[in-house]
């Protein structure tokens, strides 16, 4: 591992670095969303999903349009006609060849079959971008938590580095008054133990620093990702049980999986309908209008011959038996309409489950968040008071080791259930199906770039 530390430490020095051209390249949540959009070939194919769809749908709806063709076809026959004569009975050939062109055009009547295939054209469509809306909200989710979980991995490392640095001083100092007979040698070993577990630490923090610029790298294709930093000051965004009621009221209309589960349950009675439609008769108009050649004649008109034909009329058609298959397809499009139906009552059921839970999940760390910032004061203040004591003699090494531990533990606690607040709305306005760009833009703006000291 020695052969790779100085690497380790100049990429490190190069994702925190805080002078004016880091400042300038940072990136925001909203770029970051902006670009993983742009690259991610699974919400691309999503996108050509959609497109495939709404051709998809014109071929329904040409079901429902006259068809015209052409048609043309040549034929040779070869007639032998027996006369009987009074001189006895004549053979005698006939070859002739015919030719005919036409333009023919169908124009269905009643055809239920088709215009339920049309609609389910309809609703595939719009089952399409439903399952393109729910890979948005899903795609932005993840980028949010990539982003916020770099952000995270950055300011855990700037704690773990402060603590690092007092845990160094404070061994410096031990070992100091050891040298002129103030301690014993207990202090300086329980201070250097205590540095080599706090450099243990920060070395998982830099490497963990590293993988979650790889992860948000792979979504937005950053070479560098530099995110922003979320100011102290920064209120978060709040939800009321009001406002999540309301949210739950409006699930069937809005949310993505219910919406793909109610277009499959209306493409599912379609094709009950359309089965249905197999016991019906159809009925089409047709019309043709060409021309017929006879160059060698026929029977009844032995010279040759052209003659220009016009037809127009109705063709019923009343299906009678088909061997069972209309009505086991219909048995079957029952089964399947039924099983549709069963899916969105547990789609229901498991989307409502997800937007509580997602709230109780937001409130719990949000109540964590107010609590652990009452404990930072608590530590720091503990702190304090414990250096002092040391200062006078009434506190020992191990004491300050101690009290500058539980302050770095209480302030990277309080980190995370901040940012895990911030991540809960978004998770919560995503399981209610409300996720979209401009919450991530609403997110990004409680964001500020960095300033070439390091501050916000």
């Amino acid at each position: 591992m020695k052969p790779f530390r100085p690497l380790r430490l100049a990429a490190l020095c190069l994702l925190l670095s805080l002078g004016p051209w880091a400042a300038s390249h940072a990136q925001s949540l909203l770029d970051a969303a902006q670009s993983t959009l742009a690259h991610d070939a699974g919400w691309q194919a999503q996108a050509l999903a959609v497109d495939a769809a709404s051709h998809r749908q014109a071929q329904g709806r040409a079901l429902l349009l006259p068809q015209i063709g052409l048609q043309a076809s040549t034929q040779h026959s070869d007639s032998e006609v027996r006369l009987d004569t009074p001189i006895g009975a004549q053979t005698q050939n006939l070859p002739a060849w015919q030719r005919s062109a036409a333009v023919v055009l169908t124009q269905p009547l009643y055809r239920p079959a088709n215009l339920r295939q049309y609609r389910q054209g309809q609703q595939g469509l719009e089952l399409a971008q439903a399952q393109q809306m729910a890979a948005q909200q899903k795609l932005l989710l993840q980028v949010a938590q990539a982003y916020v979980a770099l952000l995270q991995a950055h300011d855990l490392l700037q704690v773990q580095t402060a603590l690092r640095e007092a845990i160094t001083e404070q061994a410096a100092l031990a070992q100091r008054n050891f040298d002129v007979g103030l301690v014993t040698i207990t202090d300086v070993r329980e201070a250097q133990a205590r540095l080599d577990g706090v450099q243990a630490q920060w070395l998982a923090a830099q490497n963990d620093v590293a993988m979650q610029a790889l992860a948000l790298q792979k979504l937005t294709t950053w070479a560098a990702p530099r995110p922003w930093r979320l100011p102290t000051s920064a209120i978060l965004p709040t939800v009321d049980a009001a406002q999540r009621d309301v949210w739950l009221d409006d699930l069937p209309g809005t949310h993505p999986l219910l919406l793909q589960a109610e277009k499959a349950r209306a493409v599912a009675q379609l094709e009950v309908e359309k089965a249905q439609a197999g016991h019906r008769p159809t009925l089409d108009l047709q019309a043709s209008y060409g021309q017929q050649r006879n160059p060698d004649g026929t029977l009844t008109q032995p010279l040759p011959h052209r003659a220009t034909v016009g037809t127009v009329g109705v063709t019923l058609q009343l299906p009678l038996f088909a061997g069972f298959a209309t009505q086991n397809r219909l048995r079957e499009t029952l089964s399947l309409a039924a099983k549709a139906q069963a899916d969105y009552e547990e789609a229901q059921r498991s989307v409502e489950l997800a937007v509580r839970q997602a709230f109780l999940g937001w409130q719990s760390a949000q109540e964590q968040s107010t609590a652990l910032a009452a404990a930072v004061v608590s530590s720091n203040t503990a702190l304090q008071a414990t250096k002092t004591g040391y200062q006078v003699g009434v506190r020992i090494n191990a004491d300050v080791l101690a009290a500058q531990v539980q302050a770095a533990n209480a302030e990277k606690d309080w980190l995370r259930a901040r940012y895990q607040v911030l991540l809960g709305y978004l998770q919560l306005r995503q399981a209610a199906g409300r996720l979209s760009l401009d919450d991530i833009a609403q997110v990004s703006a409680l964001f500020a770039p960095v300033t070439a000291t390091g501050n916000e």
